[in-house]
């Protein structure tokens, strides 16, 4: 469904907009999404202390498609402030925007955002809810935009207006998120054609995908071409219902952060680079960076939203740079920047015995906006690159093992498969003095990559797992350990299938015989 509506700016002449909804209704709903994003297990190991946004204000804007009265609410009510009724009980909503009717699709959101029984983000008690165009007609007034009630904000739609305008709504977005400490969640499209104007275009809120890869492709086309999206994907039917997914995790994160006690863990640039940094790969085993130059898969993302890995960096807690003592191999940082080569430096290890089996980094930041002036802001972005080194006594090694160094993204992130046991060093480097960061990292311990004996009916295999899907590996053979080794076969996953486990039913018929499996690691 789409609509085209007026809105407008003080000083500037009328502007048409066209929103869409991306899905009207809660038909596709993936019963197993919560599981999938981390949740369910989040939910068993803290019982009832897992974050539920309580205490956090929210604010939805819907495209409704019709206008006497608004159908934009998940409840019919307003204008102003009333109760919700079941799903909703406990909450109170207030309809921005005149008093409406029900839209279903604003249900739909709802159901994942924080409809109770349903919603990551159940414990929040008030949530302010607009229409996409008065939204904007407010974001994109006066000298600034306005301070909107909610720390958490999701909208569930795209749309358009001009080519001189469009840059500069999404500019409006990015002031207020960094002015306020604003955590935003916004969908691409459903389908894989380019990226509709608004909101996916912008830099500092968190873009939304699908697992099935079934959205919006080829980067960013508005107020700066190239950059990497989506942020995330979830598993679930429409974009729709991955942004307020997305939402409702920021929401309970920003919870937990503000019981913290750290001013510095409710940053947006903190929350934002421990969802990228907690991202999962685990069911997406064909996701790479092409380049250095590319922080994300140029599908995925960062990869599938993982709450529980996310909670779990937060509460490791702010962790700042040195040149002589390591942090935890799980943690998070809000700083910023030095213009020195060496830049700020992060060192921790991988004990003996361990590898691991997954290493997660990302840092985000925000682009620098000056407000209204002459009839529009004015952008410009600093530089940063992440890189991970091996390091002896905090000393690191020539070259790094992994770079992230985008020219036009204001996010990098790194990540591996089996580091294994030893020193290494994460470093933040830029021309940049002074620019606000927001660092996570995550090293997930494990045993690396293994080879055993199974049966499959009455025949015996051998099954290699922890593998990492772009690196290949040797499967060789020794009758007796004294007679050599020989090399049974070479396989690197991605070539046929990428995945994280490889079987091989051996030609020996010997009662006895020995297996290894070998492979290069980074160090």
């Amino acid at each position: 469904m789409s609509f085209t509506q007026q809105f407008h700016r003080s000083t500037r002449t009328c502007l048409g907009m066209a929103a869409a909804l991306l899905l009207a209704g809660q038909g596709l709903v993936h019963a197993d999404w919560r599981d999938d994003i981390g949740y369910t297990q989040l939910a068993t190991e803290l019982g009832a202390s897992v974050p539920t946004g309580a205490g956090v204000i929210l604010l939805q804007s819907e495209a409704n498609d019709q206008t006497s009265p608004p159908n934009y609410l998940p409840q019919a009510g307003g204008p102003g402030a009333f109760a919700g009724a079941s799903p909703y009980a406990g909450i109170t909503f207030y309809a921005e925007s005149t008093a409406g009717v029900v839209l279903s699709h604003a249900q739909s959101v709802a159901y994942y955002y924080y409809a109770n029984g349903s919603g990551i983000s159940q414990g929040s008690t008030e949530v302010h809810v607009y229409t996409a165009t008065d939204f904007l007609n407010r974001l994109y007034t006066g000298t600034s935009p306005p301070t909107f009630p909610g720390r958490v904000q999701n909208h569930s739609w795209i749309g358009s207006t001009d080519a001189t305008t469009d840059p500069q709504l999404l500019r409006s977005l990015d002031f207020m998120i960094n002015r306020d400490g604003t955590l935003v969640a916004v969908p691409l499209n459903n389908n894989t054609d380019p990226m509709p104007a608004l909101l996916g275009n912008n830099y500092h809120a968190l873009t939304a995908g699908l697992r099935s890869g079934l959205h919006s492709r080829g980067g960013t086309n508005t107020d700066g071409s190239g950059r990497m999206k989506p942020d995330l994907v979830v598993n679930v039917g429409e974009t729709s219902y991955a942004s307020p997914t997305i939402a409702g995790s920021a929401a309970a994160l920003l919870q937990s952060a503000i019981a913290t006690g750290n001013a510095n863990a409710q940053k947006p640039q903190a929350i934002k680079a421990q969802m990228i940094a907690g991202a999962s790969k685990q069911n997406l085993p064909q996701w790479q960076r092409l380049s250095t130059s590319a922080p994300y898969d140029a599908v995925f993302g960062a990869g599938e939203l993982n709450i529980r890995n996310a909670y779990y960096i937060q509460q490791a807690g702010q962790r700042g740079y040195s040149t002589s003592t390591e942090v935890p191999s799980r943690g998070w940082d809000y700083n910023t920047t030095t213009n020195n080569a060496a830049g700020r430096r992060y060192f921790f290890s991988i004990p003996a015995g361990r590898y691991a089996t997954t290493f997660s980094a990302a840092i985000t930041w925000h682009r620098s906006i000056t407000g209204f002036n002459g009839g529009a802001y004015s952008s410009s972005l600093s530089n940063l690159d992440l890189a991970l080194y091996a390091s002896t006594n905090f000393t690191p090694g020539a070259s790094a093992l992994y770079t992230s160094a985008s020219t036009v993204d204001n996010v990098e992130h790194v990540f591996a498969y089996n580091l294994p046991p030893g020193q290494y060093m994460l470093v933040v480097t830029s021309a940049t003095n002074n620019r606000a960061y927001g660092l996570a990292w995550d090293a997930q311990l494990g045993g690396g990559p293994a080879l055993a004996p199974q049966f499959s009916g009455s025949q015996w295999q051998l099954a290699a797992s922890s593998l990492d899907p772009y690196l290949s590996y040797t499967i060789e053979s020794s009758p007796d350990l004294v007679s050599g080794w020989t090399t049974e076969l070479t396989f690197r996953m991605a070539d046929t299938t990428p995945a994280y486990t490889y079987t091989w039913q051996p030609p020996q018929s010997a009662s006895r015989y020995f297996y290894r499996l070998k492979w290069t690691p980074v160090r």
